[in-house]
């Protein structure tokens, strides 16, 4: 059965969107995500790899923790999309899409004419700190775009294209870059900008009435209310929400095995098996993303109608292999086996990863601080774990204990899953908890003048 059985509330207004869930918006979103997919496919291999062979430290020891600031970056500055969700409601669509080009796009451009590995490294985390800002605006629009009944095939379809977009792009770039290696300096540029597009589509597709009506409240101007306020709210939803704060626990184990396995993989593959530029993406990133996309659309008809719990509980099982087989690689193409394992396994993951808290907001209204949270918690996970990973690679000078201990994380993962599904899964359509009436009377001493 669902998750979670549909809870008693209003669909969205026909004045929010207009011909609600449509082809034109199909098409639409399709076209931004084929763009996304062209710049942030290629960037999540490509940074750790110029920092390995161009621009870090000849000190491998050095070097080695030099990979791990720029792998760890992306997952823990997600921690700052509580600020983000927080800001779409604030903002009009239009500031907000431009703050989220010049946040998460422009910085990757001029990346492209870094001369070492701090300038490298400071545009990197700013684009990293701004990447967050899609997560939210992505999770309001699958809400309001498309009905409860398909929107896990949609959202599989969406995936589909992205992941083509991402072995297109990847295939030629990485060798591209096998050829000449200076060519990320006329790629990074051409594909941030080439971002701009896609937010003109998107607001094309998402008018300001619907997806960010909002404008900024002048007497809300605080500064320590805006930090505090989405920190205070997170912490009010995860204990006020059991099922939910129980989801993101799982997702917490199997984010610790991601980010073990996300810091060695790079290490691993070009330190013990000589991998360069075309060989690491051949055989990590396209393979990976043809198996995610040969499982996409059925991850999605299964999630329809075993819910988001179950789907990722079967994937983070399948993940426990993975580890194990890195471990045991001894060249591409067993790198290429362990690849297609996890892009099996991920199709899965990345369906409960977003419309696990969009079917699990109360409300649809709540989406997008749902789907915030979830991010932000990544960011957690990117802190706690992508420095003990390589920790635990340094002190044992074994890729073993981190992989092993990765490989347990997963299946840990898959348990708690099973459980929350076994012990919630037959009660959840009874009413929710009064968090609704919560926010409503937080909200309200918010903008009473002691507050």
């Amino acid at each position: 059965m669902p998750d979670r059985a549909p809870s008693v509330q209003s669909a969205p207004s026909p004045s929010a969107y207009a011909a609600h869930g449509s082809t034109a918006h199909l098409l639409g979103h399709v076209a931004v995500v084929l763009l996304q997919s062209i710049l942030f496919a290629n960037t999540a291999w490509l940074m750790p790899l110029l920092v390995r062979l161009h621009f870090g430290s000849p000190d491998p020891v050095w070097r080695d923790w030099q990979t791990t600031l720029v792998t760890a970056s992306v997952p823990t500055l997600m921690m700052l999309s509580i600020f983000w969700g927080a800001l779409l409601e604030r903002l009009p669509l239009r500031a907000y899409l431009l703050a989220y080009w010049l946040a998460a796009a422009v910085p990757l451009g001029i990346a492209g004419w870094a001369q070492n590995y701090w300038q490298f490294l400071t545009c990197h985390l700013v684009a990293a700190a701004g990447v967050g800002s899609w997560t939210p605006l992505n999770g309001k629009l699958l809400k309001q775009l498309y009905p409860d009944s398909v929107r896990g095939r949609v959202y599989a379809l969406l995936n589909a294209v992205t992941l083509i977009g991402a072995i297109a792009s990847v295939f030629v770039f990485g060798a591209w870059m096998e050829a000449e290696p200076e060519a990320f300096r006329r790629f990074l540029p051409a594909a941030a900008a080439i971002q701009l597009v896609g937010v003109l589509l998107l607001l094309r597709l998402t008018p300001a009435r619907g997806a960010a009506a909002a404008r900024l409240d002048r007497r809300d101007v605080n500064v320590w209310r805006a930090v505090l306020e989405p920190v205070r709210r997170m912490g009010q939803v995860l204990r006020s929400d059991r099922t939910f704060q129980r989801y993101e626990l799982a997702f917490m184990t199997y984010g610790g095995a991601y980010m073990f396995c996300d810091a060695i993989l790079p290490v691993l593959a070009t330190d013990r098996l000589g991998m360069r530029y075309q060989d690491f993406a051949y055989s990590t990133q396209v393979v990976s993303r043809v198996a995610t996309l040969a499982a996409m659309l059925p991850m999605g008809w299964l999630l329809d109608r075993i819910g988001a719990v179950r789907t990722s509980g079967m994937s983070f099982a399948w993940l426990a292999l993975y580890p194990v087989l890195l471990l045991a690689a001894a060249g591409f193409a067993s790198v290429a086996l362990a690849s297609a394992l996890w892009g099996v396994a991920m199709a899965g993951v990345l369906m409960g990863w977003m419309l696990g808290p969009v079917s699990l907001a109360r409300t649809p209204e709540q989406v997008p601080e749902y789907v915030a949270i979830h991010a932000t918690l990544v960011g957690v996970r990117g802190v706690l774990f992508q420095g003990i990973g390589m920790l635990l690679y340094k002190l044992t000078d074994s890729f073993s204990w981190p992989l092993l201990a990765a490989s347990l994380f997963f299946a840990w993962a898959a348990w708690q899953m099973w459980r929350l599904h076994a012990e919630t899964g037959s009660r959840l359509s009874a009413p929710a908890e009064p968090l609704q009436a919560a926010v409503v009377s937080e909200r309200s001493s918010a903008g009473s003048p002691r507050a």
